[in-house]
């Protein structure tokens, strides 16, 4: 099997590809996290869902550098591999044109490269996490660059935080554009305004790209991407099939 390691800011999802699907789990991302505790929450997660055959092969992308050495361990010494890490000095089949290639975060750079694979060029990306990012390919297969902007749930809590009498509230729930409540209101501005952004912003993208189909996926896709006209796909493995397909490429094997 494959596991797959994508460390998020606020959280991490580790996922094991067998038989041609993945099996993913979604924890807090927790920067003190050791190699023995990571190990022992793969094992229990593994336990649970009956998957015994041994893990062959460890991807990571990782936003978040302190965890990047603990995981390092975690796959050489307990499971006896070498990891690949994602990053822009790798041979990702597309060029990245990003000053510096560096800053690019790995799970963008892994988003990109499914995307690419699976709806060819160009094609845009959008990740809705902790930051909502879009990553745009362009036909002669460049990595062009992006834009970064406030994740839903990080809209949310500042207003909370910073404000004396805005409250904390949940995604869920109604979402009308004209709010009846301050939950529903605060909804409205956070999602739809986050919505009229990235419609604007893929209006200009494509502007620079041509035409050109846009993906989502990401922990917060499922409920802002159905409010997005321009969103015609949703799939939430994308990160960690960019994972699949960079290990594979760089082993010379299918998983």
């Amino acid at each position: 099997m494959l596991l797959g390691i994508d460390v998020g800011n606020t959280h991490t999802v580790l996922g094991v590809y067998e038989a041609g699907r993945w099996h993913a789990w979604r924890v807090h991302t927790n920067p003190a996290r050791t190699e023995d505790e990571h190990y022992i929450l793969l094992r229990s997660l593994l336990q649970a869902e009956g998957l015994t055959a041994p893990i062959t092969g460890v991807a990571i992308c990782s936003v978040v550098p302190a965890l990047e050495e603990p995981l390092r361990q975690l796959a050489r010494r307990w499971l006896g591999c070498e990891p690949l890490f994602v990053s822009a000095v790798l041979d990702l089949g597309i060029r990245v044109d990003y000053e510096p290639p560096s800053a690019v975060g790995a799970d963008r750079l892994a988003n990109a490269v499914a995307g690419v694979h699976y709806f060819g060029m160009p094609v845009i990306v959008v990740d809705f996490g902790t930051a909502t990012t879009l990553d745009a390919v362009s036909r002669e297969g460049i990595y062009v660059g992006g834009a970064i902007l406030p994740g839903v749930e990080l809209m949310l809590e500042s207003l909370a935080g910073r404000t004396a009498r805005l409250p904390r509230v949940a995604l869920e729930g109604a979402c009308h554009p004209i709010g009846k409540s301050t939950p529903e209101s605060l909804r409205s501005g956070v999602i739809l305004g986050s919505v009229g952004a990235i419609e604007h912003l893929v209006r200009l993208f494509k502007q620079e790209l041509g035409d050109a189909p846009v993906v989502a996926t990401g922990g917060l896709a499922a409920r802002v991407a159905p409010h997005c006209p321009s969103i015609q796909h949703v799939e939430p493995m994308l990160t960690l099939e960019g994972l699949r397909i960079l290990w594979e490429r760089h082993h010379r094997e299918v998983v």
